[in-house]
């Protein structure tokens, strides 16, 4: 990315409320030397619109019902195109500094932070530095302290996974949790962004191996494949089961 592209930076704008979209494309474009060129309510919405405008950053809000994933989504999505958007997570809590981190993200910035703060970041990000709100500090060396912890799956994952460990396919597994293909799949590529797993029997194991996924005997899954089998049942006294003539 050459400084003389540089000396305007081209900002998209992600964000579940019109309102936070709003308010960060106000701050964006009250600046002389930024321009907002797109925006989008989530990333699977807008990712066409935001790799056709090509910005230099992107700023995509992480709120508590996404546990940073639209991070890894928005970063893995730029890297196939090639482009080198710096991604900077706009979260409310500070907790979300290491996912996002560690997901992708060349920024972290806080919701309630000044609006010079916000602008800052944007340029630092750009220019290959990581701005990081002051209140993500002691989560940052928190992680340096005790890296060990494994990564969080939600309890959505860990609905999936357990489904996969069973051998469902993912059209089966949507139609028992009553969601999308679409999104199972979204919820598998978080998995192994999270696992660092390469396929599902991969993802599968490391779960299980780090205390993650407990599968239990189910006699009866709800789709009739995969599973534990449970004992063949027996014919009942008077039903009409009959052994087969003697020939």
């Amino acid at each position: 990315m050459s400084f003389a592209r540089i000396s305007r930076i081209r900002v998209a704008v992600i964000a579940s409320q019109p309102v936070t979209v709003a308010g960060l494309a106000a701050v964006v474009d009250a600046q002389p030397n930024m321009t907002v060129v797109a925006t989008a309510h989530s990333v699977a919405d807008g990712l066409a619109d935001i790799t056709r405008a090509e910005p230099d950053a992107a700023i995509v809000e992480v709120g508590p019902d996404h546990e940073g994933s639209p991070v890894p989504d928005l970063v893995d999505a730029l890297r196939r195109q090639g482009s080198g958007t710096a991604v900077i997570a706009f979260a409310e809590e500070p907790g979300h500094v290491v996912t996002a981190l560690k997901a992708g993200a060349r920024g972290f910035l806080l919701k309630d932070c000044p609006t010079e703060e916000i602008v800052t970041g944007v340029r630092q990000a750009v220019r290959g530095a990581v701005p990081v709100s002051p209140r993500t500090l002691p989560h940052l060396v928190s992680e340096v302290m005790s890296p060990t912890a494994p990564p969080a799956l939600s309890q959505r994952e860990r609905e999936v996974l357990a489904l996969v460990a069973r051998g469902q396919s993912n059209s089966r597994i949507a139609a028992s949790l009553h969601v999308s293909e679409a999104t199972v799949k979204t919820h598998m590529r978080r998995v192994f962004h999270k696992l660092k797993a390469s396929d599902r029997a991969s993802a599968v194991a490391l779960a299980m191996s780090k205390g993650m996924l407990e599968l239990k005997e189910d006699p009866a899954p709800p789709d009739g494949s995969g599973g534990f089998a449970g004992p063949p049942p027996r014919s009942e006294p008077g039903s009409c089961a009959r052994r087969p003539a003697a020939s």
